[in-house]
């Protein structure tokens, strides 16, 4: 930690005997208007209260940038990213879903749209987006989320920088600067790089500031995520897997290997599976002559942050839908049975390997509808 401290609130954080003290004492700081340094994951920030004018325009001021690119809002959760950035655009909307909380801002044009960001004071909208972007954060420093949750109002956030402009991974920097009004001192910031920031364009994204996250982490969190779940995740779901990644690697005439750099990741798992469980033989023999395959498969048990991260659950059975929606009431929107028509697919477990031919051929048909309804373009007829 530092030495004796240049603010008359300076709070070294290790001193502290409760944290929820300081959490209360920034709070109260914030809403009278005043500006605050204190540590996110990435570096150390200035914080003020979106609904003061006088406070973001001293992290304005601060910042000083030439060509003002937009000063960060916090907002505590993905799900208030719609309210910010309405018609939010779909890539935009899974990477809040995966990349939050954590190292990640997510830039957004300023949305035609009225929403939360349109209900702010007009002189705080136009210090905030000066050049007409919206940029969203969720925080992962616990420290920070507290502040955020007891917040009256949204939080705007600026970088603290040291003497040669570099982001500062300490609280040493606020010592000289004159116009803050706390300091919290949490000591070096975990994980001592800025956060990325990166540019949504209506189905594109682009890195517009190195970080944490790199691209290839980013392109695997952007693509959509099909997961396909049964019972002991050994034949119809790892099928459905298969045979899907086989029909979009046709369908977007690539290698099956590719399909995640093309944006898409299909994965499979059980409602009652095991871990680490083979593909029942005839199912690895029936994927083989169709030209995928299962001899890698292992198991595994469906898990809530995969229904929550998924753009599709398909279930083999209204019971497993039953399943997955007690688990998680909030993937309803996106998870359905795998057959159109809205019935079961039969468990071919025990039978022979012409029953399982049967039970892919079936699973290839309806996933072929699915994968029109989602809007992968067909083969082309000479192609088929």
């Amino acid at each position: 930690m530092t030495d004796a401290p240049a603010l008359p609130n300076w709070i070294d954080l290790a001193l502290c005997d409760d944290a929820r003290d300081v959490v209360h004492r920034v709070v109260a700081c914030l809403a009278q208007g005043g500006v605050v340094g204190l540590a996110s994951e990435t570096v150390y920030c200035l914080a003020a209260s979106a609904l003061n004018p006088r406070g973001v325009a001293r992290l304005r001021e601060q910042r000083g940038d030439a060509e003002p690119r937009p000063l960060t809002l916090l907002v505590k959760g993905a799900s208030e990213a719609a309210d910010w950035v309405p018609e939010i655009p779909a890539i935009g909307a899974r990477l809040a879903r995966r990349c939050w909380p954590g190292p990640v801002s997510l830039v957004f044009p300023r949305p035609i749209r009225e929403g939360l960001f349109d209900r702010l004071p007009e002189p705080v909208r136009s210090m905030i987006s000066p050049d007409g972007d919206v940029a969203l954060r969720c925080p992962e420093d616990r420290l920070m989320r507290q502040v955020l949750r007891f917040c009256p109002a949204p939080l705007v956030l600026s970088l603290v920088r040291n003497p040669d402009r570099s982001p500062a991974t300490t609280a040493e920097p606020l010592r000289a600067m004159s116009d803050v009004d706390m300091a919290i001192d949490s000591g070096p910031t975990r994980l001592g790089r800025v956060a990325t920031a990166v540019r949504i364009d209506g189905d594109r994204w682009s890195v517009v500031r190195e970080g944490v996250v790199d691209s290839p982490t980013l392109a695997s969190r952007s693509g959509v995520v099909l997961a396909f779940i049964c019972t002991g995740n050994t034949c119809r779901s790892p099928m459905a897997e298969a045979i899907c990644k086989v029909l979009l690697a046709r369908r977007l005439g690539c290698g099956i290997a590719e399909l995640e750099g093309r944006g898409y990741l299909v994965v499979s798992a059980g409602v009652a599976a095991s871990h680490g469980a083979a593909a029942a033989s005839h199912a690895v023999e029936v994927l083989r002559t169709m030209g995928g395959t299962l001899e890698q498969h292992r198991s595994r048990p469906v898990s809530v942050e995969l229904l929550r991260q998924a753009d599709r659950v398909f279930a083999m059975t209204l019971d497993h839908l039953d399943a997955l929606l007690a688990a998680a009431p909030e993937s309803a929107p996106h998870a359905f049975l795998l057959d159109p028509d809205g019935d079961d697919v039969p468990d071919p477990i025990g039978s022979d390997q012409p029953t399982y031919r049967r039970t892919a051929e079936a699973i290839e048909r309806m996933l072929a509808r699915r994968l029109d309804e989602l809007g992968v373009p067909p083969l082309p007829p000479e192609s088929a």
